[in-house]
């Protein structure tokens, strides 16, 4: 909230001239307080006012950001410590009537808002603050945790400012800064279910101090320790942020499949469930046509840049031979870089690819992301899926109408399109780049300045890869255990089965109303009659709408979007009373690609404490979705048979307002529709019951269980959330299931429930006390205790060392567990030094000299850079420098290069080739960038197939094995290690 050319601010407005002035208030402090539980987290904002005039201000105003799409949960106002309102949530029109009737009282009143045009901007309006008054006002919300590719753990972000955007400034926001002399406080606490312990709380973005072991509350109150539990708290020199503060959690088992059930605490019968699940299986690629829209605006100068020609290199040089492939830059306006449509890729369209990207700067003006994507879709090939890959650092207003067009070209091509989205930079809007991920059926991951993309473009590549799956659905599975039966009842209720509503007009009253005289001495038609649309009542704005049935179970998403492998994906369920009032067993996720189906079948967990989160998070996404233009409603039919959309086309938008209201209404949860308003005399809608959020072990009381294939069935109506992993096998069935990832044992330790406070910046770990990276060297690591025979990979990870394999990431410490406090144990890479050097770091930056639009510095990026579009290496000085076989001295071959020819000769590898390159480039990066593994999994494996191609053709039949055996003998005794 403190960048200059963002526009939040608390101002107020001087009346009595011509032309009225805005005045901004001097102090504003904030703190943000979180808990995290497994891949949710509760936030309460805590926002400090202070009316610094001895006369009461008539209203205030304040723009801030949230995350997109979390769920804004409650709302309460607090005057001189003193006097408290709580906010409830209306209907938008409703809601300002309210607050308006409230101050023209002469009372304190308090409204949020969404900003229409943008899900990700609020507006907090406090009306009569009174003459010297300290203002604090409360804001909680919930929200689901993205997957961070990079870390393979989960993402938590706090927006800073709003982001510029192309275009107009809608509503009454400014570009005036906020003066934030009080600063910003953020503490996060971290607790994790029984069987995940927490091994790295990490920030990308800012210097952090975290205590793994326990929270902030439980190390206050003196809670025992625990390896589930964490806490990490902001440690700025300054008061101010200048980018988003992102958070990675990183544990075990978090990809586990979950489903758990919620009883709504208030509403009789209401139950939600929720499943999620972070996939894990394979399924032999496709060949698809693939275009990379590409952001050139003013906005991306500067890093954002170097970093989209950085991701948009890596992702050319991983493509598969066969796909074919364009690029589209745009700014005000957009330009391909094969007119005629995509190629196929080949060496040719490769080097001219790279030529382009050589070429790129911010120099195409605005950004208008519509019209090159309207393009891109229009000039597809009909007959192959196309697969969009958006890069952009995501600054527009106008978002709907983009929603708009890919939710109309993807539902046309019944399912061939889909959209990715990399968000670039510190300012992106995530609203933007989330909004376009699901409306066109992808995902999307963020890169801020200091972190590395190459794990997120790779795998979100490989996504891309995957055959189109559009048929998923989820069942519920329940079981009668009846004392009186032999054997278990198996009750299957469908989703879609309720997906028939009853609709009706409004019943005709049997006594007719008495006739209204055409001639009344009476009246006066000079008097405004009053607005029936702004009577929010069943009478009122909605009264033209025919009223509709609720469903007897609402499943958001809708539409079971694409599961991708290390993607999160959670599907809500709200079950109605209609539904079976039976305890579900299980959550069944099917689907049909042209390898066979897929199927998951997940045990449901009922938690014993009734509550409202889960059910929050599911109306929010529900109303996320018909704000989105998609949605159940969207699908439902009468009885007849019939879309609603097609029987009321003229009244449809309604219908569609008239569901998010009661939605957000009945769950209380605020969005584009319905605000909260605090006035005085508001009940608190939990009062008899405190707001919580499900414990880590509520949610996950259940133990790990094989996911099991389901035997068929249908579903009903109740709030449930699920978690998924999947790993599967190729074949005609794919089966999804859960797998425990395996970790070296050197990594292993046994627990020992120490609280470690260390100190994190974007560039490593300090010791706690210490203030400067610069003045700091990590020690020597010391050796972990290697773990015993029977220990399992889960209990025994505890506080492994976390490699991210990103030059200069944080590492998690590796607490001994001979010692009564926890020590530190560092990766002896610098937090300077790129990763990936290593033994190489001797070779200066000239020796080495890489390809195309790729900076120096980072041998996996330069190795890439080398790579020919088939695959292969040259047996040139680059590549021998860069695998160890060159000293500085070689300067790529001459006399050293020679050397290294005559000992492969003697080695029994044969002459030179770029066979023997390639194969030393292959072992290379198995024998000695393993932990990089996800960077360089798809160049390898172009490059084995490339490799296995020549030794056949060469007479040799599949040799690949072979050689590189002797390769990695050879190359363990010749590199060069340092001089």
């Amino acid at each position: 909230m403190a960048r200059s050319d963002h526009i939040c601010g608390l101002y107020y407005v001087v009346p009595g001239r011509r032309i009225p002035e805005r005045k901004y208030l001097p102090q504003l402090s904030l703190s943000a307080e979180t808990k995290i539980v497994s891949s949710t987290s509760r936030t309460t904002l805590t926002q400090n006012f202070v009316n610094p005039r001895s006369e009461a201000i008539p209203e205030l105003r304040y723009t801030f950001p949230l995350y997109e799409g979390v769920s804004v949960v409650g709302f309460v106002c607090t005057i001189n410590g003193e006097r408290v309102i709580r906010g409830v949530v209306k209907e938008r029109a409703e809601a300002k009537q309210t607050y308006q009737a409230a101050v023209d009282r002469g009372e304190t009143a308090g409204l949020l808002e969404q900003l229409p045009e943008a899900s990700d901007v609020f507006t907090t309006t406090v009306g009569n603050v009174p003459a010297d008054a300290t203002l604090k006002v409360e804001i909680v919300y919930l929200g689901e945790l993205k997957q961070d590719v990079e870390v393979d753990g989960t993402r938590f972000t706090i927006p800073t400012g709003i982001a510029p955007r192309y275009g107009n400034y809608p509503g009454e926001l400014l570009s005036s800064p906020v003066d934030t002399k009080g600063g910003i406080s953020i503490v996060v606490d971290v607790e994790m279910p029984d069987g995940s312990n927490v091994k790295n709380v990490q920030s990308p973005s800012h210097p952090i101090s975290v205590t793994l072991g326990n929270t902030s509350a439980g190390a206050a109150s003196g809670a025992d320790m625990s390896l589930r539990k964490a806490s990490a708290t902001l440690t700025l020199s300054t008061t101010e942020l200048s980018d988003d503060f992102v958070l990675q959690v990183v544990a075990t088992n978090t990809g586990n499949p979950i489903a758990v059930l919620e009883t709504h605490p208030t509403l009789a019968n209401h139950r939600a469930l929720m499943a999620t699940l972070v996939p894990k299986f394979n399924l032999p690629s496709a060949k698809p046509e693939i275009v990379f829209l590409c952001d050139r605006s003013g906005s991306m100068n500067g890093p954002n840049i170097k970093n989209l020609k950085a991701a948009l290199c890596l992702f050319l040089k991983s493509l598969p031979v066969g796909v074919k492939f364009n690029i589209c830059s745009f700014g005000s306006r957009h330009e391909f870089l094969f007119k005629d449509g995509s190629h196929t890729y080949d060496q040719s369209s490769l080097e001219k690819a790279t030529r382009y990207v050589d070429s790129f700067g911010a120099d195409f003006g605005g950004t208008d992301i519509y019209r090159p994507m309207e393009d891109v879709i229009k000039k597809r090939y009909a007959d192959m899926d196309l697969e969009v890959f958006l890069l952009t650092d995501g600054e527009i207003w106008d978002q709907s109408a983009l929603f708009e067009l890919l939710n109309k070209q993807v539902a046309e091509s019944k399912g061939h399109i889909r959209v990715f989205t990399l968000g670039i930079g510190s300012a992106v809007s995530h609203a933007l780049i989330e909004g376009v991920a699901r409306a066109g059926n992808g995902f999307s991951q963020v890169v801020g300045d200091n972190e590395k993309m190459n794990s997120k473009v790779v795998r979100m590549l490989k996504a891309s890869l995957m055959p189109h799956i559009n048929d998923y659905t989820l069942e519920v599975k329940y079981a009668d255990n009846a004392a009186d039966s032999d054997e278990d009842f198996e009750m299957v209720e469908k989703v879609m089965d309720g997906m028939t509503i009853d609709v009706r007009e409004a019943e005709k009253e049997e006594t007719p109303k008495k006739p209204t005289s055409l001639f009344d001495e009476a009246a006066n038609p000079d008097v405004e009659m009053s607005d029936a649309s702004l009577d929010t009542s069943a009478g009122g704005k909605y009264s033209h709408v025919p009223p509709i049935s609720e469903p007897k179970f609402l499943q958001a998403p809708f539409l079971i979007p694409a599961l991708f492998p290390f993607n999160r994906t959670s599907v809500y369920l709200l079950l109605s009373p209609e539904t079976a009032q039976k305890q579900p067993k299980s959550v069944v996720v099917r689907g049909t690609s042209i390898h066979g189906p897929v199927e998951l079948e997940v045990p449901v967990t009922v938690l014993a404490e009734k509550s409202e989160t889960i059910h929050q998070l599911a109306a929010r996404k529900a109303v996320k979705e018909l704000e989105e233009g998609r949605g159940w409603i969207y699908h439902a039919k009468d009885t007849a048979g019939s879309l609603l959309k097609d029987q009321y086309p003229g009244r449809f938008k309604d219908m569609v307002e008239r569901e998010a209201v009661r939605l957000g209404v009945t769950y209380q949860v605020g969005g584009k529709w319905c605000s909260f308003v605090a006035v005085e005399g508001n009940e608190d809608p939990n009062e008899a019951q405190e707001p919580t959020q499900p414990s880590s072990n509520e949610i996950f009381a259940h133990k790990k269980s094989r996911s099991r294939l389901s035997k068929g069935g249908a579903v009903r109506h109740r709030a449930i959330h699920s978690s998924f992993t999947s790993t599967g096998v190729q074949g005609e069935s794919v089966t999804m299931a859960a797998q425990p990832r395996a970790y070296p044992a050197e990594l292993r330790r046994s627990r020992a429930p120490e609280t470690v406070a260390i100190k994190s910046s974007s560039r490593g770990i300090l010791p706690a006390g210490t203030t400067s990276a610069q003045s700091w060297r990590p020690p020597p690591p010391a050796a972990a205790p290697a773990a015993s025979d029977d220990e399992s990979d889960d209990d025994a990870m505890g506080f492994g060392l976390m490699d991210s394999g990103g030059g200069g990431e944080p590492h998690s410490p590796i607490a001994s567990p001979s010692s009564a406090v926890a020590s530190l144990s560092y990766s002896p890479v610098s937090p300077a030094s790129p990763r990936g050097r290593g033994l190489f770091a001797f070779l200066d930056d000239d020796d080495v000299v890489g390809r195309g639009s790729l900076e120096k510095g980072d041998v996996l990026d330069r190795l890439v850079a080398l790579q020919s579009f088939e695959g292969a290496w040259r047996w040139e000085g680059r590549v021998l420098g860069l695998v160890g076989l060159l000293g500085s001295k070689g300067k790529g071959g001459g006399e050293a290069g020679g050397v290294v020819t005559e000992k492969a000769a003697a080695a029994g590898l044969g002459a030179p080739s770029d066979v023997l390159a390639t194969a030393l480039v292959l072992v290379f990066l198995e024998g000695w960038m393993g932990e990089r593994r996800d960077e360089w999994e798809m160049v390898a494996d172009k490059a084995r197939g490339w490799l296995e191609g020549r030794l056949v053709d060469e007479g040799q039949g599949r040799e690949v094995d072979g050689l590189c055996e002797k390769v990695k003998v050879f190359l363990q005794k010749e590199r060069v290690v340092g001089e």
